[in-house]
Formats: C-alpha cells, sequence, structure tokens
C-alpha cells in the first residue's frame, strides 16, 4: 500500500487484545490447577488398596450369561478423601480370567477411611469354563483370585491409580 501513512505512532502502546491474553491467562492458571490436583501427588500419597471380599453367583437371567456380585472393599490410607470416578476391574480365578466390568457410581472413600463397593458383572464365558475345570481338579474349599482394577480419580491430574490383590476365596461360603 504505497503513499498510505500508517496510523501507529512510535510512544503509542500497543491494545492487548483476547487473543493476546489467553496464553498469558492460561500459564498464570497452570501453577493454581496444578495445585488443585497435588493432593494426589504429595510425596506421602498411597496406593489405595482393594480387596475382594466375596463373589456371589446370582441368579441366571434368560440371556444365559453367568452374573456374578463382587463385594469390594477399598482402603484410603490418606490424609485426603478419595473421590473415585470411576473402576474398571479383572478378576481371575484359578488363573483363567473369568469377569471384567466397570463402574462409574462409587462412593467417596473418606481420609484414612473404608467403604464397600458392590458391582454386577458377566462372566467371561471361555475364562468360566477354563476354571471351573481348574477348580474340579483342585477339589478344594477355595480358590486363588487375582484381581486387577484401576480407580480413576476426580479432581486429580493422575488419569488412574492401579491395584492388584492377590488372594483366596472361600467356595462355600454362599451354601444353605
Amino acid at each position: 500500500m504505497l503513499g498510505r501513512k500508517s496510523h501507529r505512532t512510535p510512544g503509542r502502546a500497543r491494545r492487548i487484545t483476547p487473543r493476546l491474553l489467553t496464553p498469558w491467562v492460561v500459564l498464570l492458571l497452570l501453577p493454581l490447577m496444578l495445585i488443585q490436583g497435588c493432593a494426589s501427588l504429595s510425596p506421602n500419597f498411597e496406593k489405595p488398596d482393594v480387596q475382594v471380599t466375596a463373589v456371589e453367583p446370582l441368579p441366571n437371567n434368560h440371556s444365559g450369561d453367568l452374573r456374578f456380585r463382587i463385594h469390594l472393599r477399598v482402603f484410603n490410607p490418606n490424609d485426603s478423601a478419595l473421590a473415585l470416578s470411576g473402576l474398571y476391574y479383572t478378576l481371575k480365578l484359578a488363573g483363567h480370567k473369568v469377569i471384567t466390568g466397570t463402574s462409574n457410581s462409587l462412593p467417596v472413600i473418606p481420609a484414612y477411611g473404608q467403604e464397600a463397593i458392590v458391582v454386577d458383572a458377566s462372566a467371561n464365558l471361555m475364562g468360566s469354563i477354563m476354571a471351573m475345570t481348574e477348580l474340579v481338579r483342585l477339589q478344594g474349599n477355595t480358590v486363588p483370585y487375582e484381581l486387577e482394577a484401576k480407580l480413576g480419580l476426580q479432581k486429580s491430574i493422575l488419569p488412574a491409580i492401579r491395584v492388584s490383590k492377590r488372594g483366596e476365596l472361600r467356595l462355600n461360603q454362599y451354601q444353605n
């Protein structure tokens, strides 16, 4: 644009537009957001403990799925409450993956507290057959289990906490 004069004077300050302001606001607010989520990143933060307290067979439904009610207990060894956003779990019985499930309606686990969580799940047919074969072969009153759980946290920059647990379940606890 030849012949056009610029309206800008050398001593005049530039106007700050919202586009230029946005990166600065983000940079200033980022430390505050990190502090909010750092409760679960403190040096003293310990993973919660998840225990299987019972696996209860549910009545057969019309679809033919094998259904179970899994009773879990979550222990929070920390000085702040754990607000869980979700749970993804896998349960192996006698070394075979039998149950996989999710839940998103979970209680807040109080600081230095514990809560019972009950979830219903469908069984993996092939894993169930393999586990049943192993149980018949073992002919015992207990079955070894492995629980792997991923606990999603609300208000945390950690995506999830992973917990693994091994133990034994009594087979005769639901017989009359």
